[in-house]
């Protein structure tokens, strides 16, 4: 395993909608952010201990996860709708593959890192921004908030 830094620039998003095996490639996503764990922590001072506040680990929380995309569908509104309007609606998982600089028997780049989050929930979804003075994609942003994720080697 290289030691290098691996690039931000390879990487792609697969969506399974209902938790199924078998990602869906919903588009090219452009950028994705807000991939973090954090543990939460509670000071607890000690009577006649001033030289210490001690640390109890609480739960931990994620960060909602934003993916963006060049806009090519309806596919994720449609979801998101379906949570606005009370249908039935599914959490979604999702892997997210990086890759490296290595290339495979069949000259495509091999994965390197997989990060995957579980049953999310759509909480904002941003259309176009839409300006006849600019020669520019329109782009579509969803936010997801996610139950947890998972960091393993590809």
């Amino acid at each position: 395993m290289s030691t290098a830094p691996f690039g931000s620039f390879g990487f792609k998003v697969e969506l399974n909608l209902g938790g199924g095996d078998g990602g869906q490639n919903h588009g090219c996503f452009q950028e994705v952010s807000g991939i973090s764990a954090q543990l939460n922590v509670t000071d607890l001072v000690e009577g006649g201990a001033n030289h210490t506040t001690h640390k109890l680990i609480n739960n931990a929380s994620f960060s909602n996860i934003t993916l963006k995309r060049g806009l090519c569908n309806i596919g994720l509104y449609k979801w998101i709708e379906q949570f606005i309007n009370g249908g039935v609606s599914q959490r979604m998982s999702g892997t997210i593959t990086i890759y490296g600089d290595a290339l495979g028997n069949d000259g495509k780049p091999l994965p390197v890192q997989k990060i995957q989050f579980r049953n999310a929930i759509p909480v904002k979804w941003d259309g176009p921004a839409l300006n006849v003075s600019q020669d520019a994609i329109a782009t579509e942003t969803l936010e997801l908030a996610h139950e947890g994720l998972t960091v393993s080697n590809a």
